[in-house]
C-alpha cells in the first residue's frame, strides 16, 4: 500500500507561515492499494488537493474512487465540494459513512445546500461522477483486494465516529483520527483496530500538558496515543489531527519526547510518502 497524506490539521485549516511543515490542511489520507484501487480516508480540504493530482494522472478518463469517512464534522467531509473529479462524468465516486439516525447521503446533501455551498450539488443536480453512498456499519468489507474493518469508537455525543482498519497481502494500516478513552471499554475497538499494524495514524489532538483540562472533548493527547500504539505492538505511529494552534515547533516538541519509544514516533506531515509491502 502506497499512503500519501493530505491533510493532517484537525478542526479548522491552519495555512500559515508556521505550519508549512506538517501542514494546514484538515484530514485526508489517500491510500493506492497493489492492486491499483484507490481509497481515501476522510474528506477534509485536503481532498481538494488530492483531486489535482489525480487529474493531472488521468483520472478524468474513468477514474474511480472509494472514499472512507471516519464522521460528518465539517472538518472531514469540507472537501468533498471541491474535490475535482466530483465534476467529471466518466469518474466513479464511493462514498462510504454512517449518519446515525440519518442516511447518510442526507447527511451530505445537507452542507451542499445552495444557501451555503457555492459549487453544484453533485447528489441532486445530477451533473458529474456517478456517485454512490454506504451506509457503515461494523462489518467488514473488501475493496478489491484490501480488507476494511470499521469499528465505532468514542468522539463526541451524537456523531457516531469510525476508525478503520486496511489489510492488503502483508501490509496493514489503522486510521483513527478523532477519539477520546475515557474508560477500558473505549480503548478495545481502537486496540483491535490498530492490533498489530504496520502503520497506525492517530489522534494527538492535545499535548500531555494541555490534556487533562480539555478532557471529555473527545481527543486524546500524544502520550495517549504512543501508549495506545505500544500496546497494540505497532510498527510506526503517526500522531495527526494536529491542534490548529499548535505551530511546526510545537509539533517538533512533542514527537521529540519520542525517540526512544522502541519504534517509530512521527509527526503526520502533509505531502509525505509511506510505503507498507503487500507482499
Amino acid at each position: 500500500m502506497h499512503v500519501k497524506l493530505w491533510g493532517t490539521r484537525g478542526s479548522v485549516p491552519s495555512p500559515t507561515s508556521a505550519t508549512t511543515r506538517y501542514g494546514g490542511n484538515t484530514p485526508c489520507v489517500s491510500v493506492r492499494a497493489a492492486d491499483g484501487k484507490l481509497l481515501i480516508l476522510d474528506a477534509g480540504i485536503g481532498l481538494h488537493w488530492l483531486g489535482g493530482e489525480l487529474l493531472g494522472n488521468g483520472f478524468a478518463e474513468d477514474g474511480e474512487a472509494h472514499v472512507l469517512i471516519t464522521h460528518t464534522h465539517w472538518a472531514h467531509i469540507q472537501g468533498l465540494p471541491f474535490f475535482q473529479p466530483m465534476l467529471i462524468a466518466a469518474c466513479n465516486i464511493h462514498l462510504y459513512g454512517d449518519g446515525g439516525d440519518t442516511p447518510f447521503r442526507e447527511v451530505l446533501l445537507r452542507q451542499m445546500e445552495h444557501a451555503y455551498c457555492p459549487v453544484p450539488n453533485f447528489f441532486e443536480d445530477h451533473i458529474g461522477a456517478t456517485l454512490t453512498t454506504t451506509q457503515l456499519n461494523e462489518s467488514s468489507f473488501r475493496i478489491g483486494a484490501t480488507t476494511i474493518t470499521p469499528r465505532r469508537v468514542n468522539h463526541t455525543p451524537g456523531v457516531p465516529t469510525h476508525g478503520f482498519r486496511l489489510d492488503n497481502g502483508n501490509s496493514s494500516l489503522a486510521y483513527i483520527p478523532d477519539v477520546e478513552y475515557l474508560d477500558d471499554t473505549h480503548r478495545r475497538p481502537a486496540l483491535e483496530l490498530a492490533d498489530g499494524v504496520d502503520l497506525l495514524i492517530h489522534d494527538a489532538h492535545h499535548t500531555s500538558a494541555e490534556y487533562e483540562s480539555r478532557r471529555g472533548c473527545g481527543h486524546c493527547s500524544d502520550d495517549i496515543a504512543v501508549e495506545l500504539a505500544r500496546e497494540a505492538r505497532v510498527g510506526k505511529i503517526l500522531l495527526f489531527h494536529h491542534h490548529p494552534d499548535h505551530d511546526d515547533d510545537v509539533i517538533d516538541g512533542v514527537v521529540s519526547r519520542y525517540a526512544n519509544s522502541g519504534f517509530t514516533v512521527e509527526g503526520a506531515a502533509e505531502r509525505t510518502e509511506h510505503i507498507l509491502d503487500s507482499s
